[in-house]
């Protein structure tokens, strides 16, 4: 009878094992994409799975196609599911086309992911010329040169790709209105970044701007 109890004793701690394994266990963590390939003027999408909530901080680094690695977000985990947006599209200032991986560590434990950006020829202009358009627009203090000037970085960085000509002075005539009308509905959504670059094209192809070409 006592080894019977012994026995049964057993049994029951080798049933209840594995839970306690499950409960003293390190947390898991996965990182995944909504996409696999972007172009420019996608927003990434990063989807987070957690299986513990611990309180403590996510890192996600990220390594471009130079093979750079640097620390893109740290991040509070507060749900076991979480998708983080980026708030700013793919642009080819900053993103240039190649494979980007991801790479998460939280609470012990690391998941990484990948994805690519193909230039597929599709315009995405840089977040702070929509910021200078609207104080170009709305403020006196930024004049018509200042946001010539923006549009130079632009062709020299060659997210505008205008065709050669010769290169200019200093100088530009004022913009026309009808610029800033697109650039009000650039700037509200109505047009693209592609038709409004179409816009600032015609600028610099007619010499309304005149830009200096040759440091590009």
């Amino acid at each position: 009878m006592k080894n019977a109890g012994i026995l049964l004793s057993l049994l029951v701690t080798l049933s209840i094992l594995p839970s306690l394994g499950l409960t003293f266990a390190a947390p898991t963590i996965s990182i995944e994409t909504s996409q696999s390939v972007y172009e420019y003027g996608d927003n990434l999408v990063m989807i987070i799975n957690v299986s513990e909530i611990t309180g403590d901080d996510a890192s996600i680094y990220i390594t471009d196609p130079t093979e750079r690695k640097s620390l893109l977000l740290r991040q509070p985990i507060s749900q076991e599911y979480t998708e983080f947006p980026s708030k700013f599209p793919f642009d080819s200032a900053i993103w240039k086309p190649g494979k980007y991986v991801l790479e998460i560590e939280y609470s012990g434990d690391k998941s990484s992911t990948q994805f690519t950006i193909e230039d597929t020829g599709k315009i995405a202009l840089p977040f702070w010329i929509k910021d200078l358009a609207k104080m170009w627009i709305n403020e006196p203090l930024v004049t018509d040169k200042d946001f010539a000037r923006a549009i130079e970085y632009l062709i020299q960085r060659e997210i505008i790709k205008i065709p050669y000509t010769e290169p200019g002075e200093e100088t530009i005539s004022s913009i026309p209105e009808w610029v800033k009308n697109n650039a009000g509905w650039w700037i509200e959504g109505k047009i693209s970044d592609t038709e409004f670059t179409m816009a600032l094209q015609y600028l610099v192809k007619t010499g309304i701007i005149t830009v200096n070409l040759s440091k590009a």
